[in-house]
């Protein structure tokens, strides 16, 4: 276990383990964009003591990076936000519907996530934290958390999208960067997931591969560069 994973572990769950439970028949690995080039560069460039996520699902992009931080030797951990209760889109749609795998009433996803990130030894970098964006920012605001990286990845309506914004661009370190997902340059997927950033950042146009933005957080010039 990294030392920064043991400290931020024991800030959030003390001495329970979120991994307990974890049942490899599970394990289900499916996911979105999930292994996007920005998300291993960002780990390479910043070798990260600190990475958030929020919006986690079953894991994808939080292995992705946690691998890339555990083969480089990186002294770091991945917090991994989520209410594993799903999207408004999840409800709403019956084919997404099945995917929360309801248990009396219940979604089981995070059964599912747990099972992945044992099934990828990444245990020891990532540490779930099942509240919802807004809470997790002011229980890890409290707690002092400065992050490396924040990779956005909630929900999809533009109330959502600014909320996110809001609370986690302030708790990204100078040079940090933050990277969105379901980013499109014209809206033609996720329309308000575009005017919710462009609103945010007063521009036009972000730099953007394969459904993701990347944004770096200025350092002395207070000018946004992108």
């Amino acid at each position: 276990m990294t030392d920064t994973k043991k400290y931020w572990a024991n800030a959030i769950w003390g001495k329970s383990d979120p991994y307990s439970d974890a049942n490899q028949d599970l394990v289900d690995l499916q996911g979105w964009a999930s292994d996007n080039i920005y998300l291993t560069h960002a780990i390479e460039e910043l070798k990260p003591r600190l990475v958030v996520e929020i919006g986690v699902w079953k894991g994808g992009s939080v292995i992705t990076m946690a691998r890339r931080m555990k083969e480089l030797g990186i002294d770091g951990a991945v917090i991994a936000i989520d209410t594993w209760l799903g999207a408004s889109e999840h409800w709403i749609d019956e084919e997404w519907h099945a995917s929360l795998r309801l248990q009396g009433g219940y979604p089981s996803l995070y059964k599912t996530f747990a099972a992945n990130i044992v099934s990828q030894g990444l245990q020891n970098y990532v540490i779930p934290l099942p509240l919802d964006s807004i809470n997790a920012g002011e229980v890890l605001k409290r707690k002092g958390l400065v992050a490396d990286i924040i990779h956005i990845d909630g929900g999809h309506d533009l109330k959502s999208v600014t909320g996110d914004l809001e609370m986690w661009w302030p708790m990204l370190r100078q040079g940090g960067l933050l990277i969105g997902d379901d980013y499109h340059p014209y809206g033609e997927t996720w329309p308000e997931v575009r005017e919710g950033f462009h609103k945010f950042f007063e521009v036009d146009y972000i730099r953007n591969t394969g459904g993701k933005c990347v944004i770096m957080k200025p350092t002395i010039d207070p000018s946004i560069e992108m």
